[in-house]
């Protein structure tokens, strides 16, 4: 009898494990816009700009997965405008970028479909690794007992602290956003405090939509490097030719 119960839990643990492994995850994003630009505002910026930024923006994601392969896509717009009142009606275009994120965990690959000023490219490189720190704080996000690890990268040449909330009761080392490489999925990823946070507002533990984790195709295939030289040279030209000065109809870009 004692064996029959070790193998009946057993194959319980098997079970629930496995069910675990697969899903969706819907995800919302929110950008605090005006913080976002006070952080990164160049020197001498009129602060009647920052006032006709609005305060937020709000996106939507769903993240499909099974055990080692998931897609994690914008199920809402990522283009929202705010008319400025103040000092002649200024227009703000606020842009976010949010590419689809394919991650194959079996063979260490990310591909990624991104559109840089109107020519698609696909990044398609080994996955990030990142040097988590396991903090050991603990809180739960919808139900999920969840662990805190931070790790700092750079963002536009400045230092940022990323802190993400994973559930070890969900294996799988993936996340929003192309983060993961930690032991459970991610459930929220906060931005320097709070200027941007990433949540998870539905879990779904159940086998994906057949079709629902393609990779992406279209677009130049380019590695990570490649693609940051690219986009790179093509920032230095439109500075160079005044592109990117100030004036009615302004673009504001967000990169995550």
């Amino acid at each position: 009898m004692r064996n029959l119960l070790l193998l009946f839990f057993g194959l319980l643990s098997l079970a629930v494990t496995a069910q675990n492994n697969e899903g969706t995850v819907l995800f919302k994003q929110t950008v605090y816009m005006r913080r976002e630009v006070q952080a990164n505002a160049p020197a001498g910026m009129d602060p009647n700009m920052v006032r006709n930024i609005p305060e937020s923006m709000t996106n939507e994601f769903n993240l499909n997965f099974t055990a080692t392969t998931s897609l994690y896509k914008e199920i809402a717009s990522a283009t929202d405008e705010a008319a400025g009142g103040e000092g002649g009606g200024m227009r703000f275009m606020m842009r976010r970028f949010n590419p689809p994120i394919y991650k194959d965990l079996a063979n260490n690959r990310q591909v990624e479909e991104v559109d840089l000023f109107g020519k698609p490219f696909l990044i398609d490189d080994v996955i990030q690794t990142r040097a988590w720190k396991v903090t050991g704080q603990q809180k739960k996000i919808l139900d999920y007992p969840c662990i805190s690890a931070t790790f700092t990268d750079s963002l536009m040449g400045r230092a940022r602290l990323v802190t993400a909330w994973f559930a070890p009761t969900i294996p799988v080392a993936l996340g929003p956003q192309g983060y993961g490489g930690l032991p459970g999925m991610i459930l929220e990823v906060d931005f320097d405090g709070g200027r941007s946070v990433i949540t998870a507002t539905e879990v779904k533990l159940q086998k994906p939509a057949e079709g629902s984790i393609k990779m992406p195709e279209k677009g130049k295939k380019v590695t990570r490097a490649e693609y940051n030289k690219i986009r790179e040279e093509k920032m230095k030209e439109m500075r160079e030719s005044g592109m990117m000065q100030g004036g009615p109809g302004r673009q504001i870009i967000i990169r995550n």
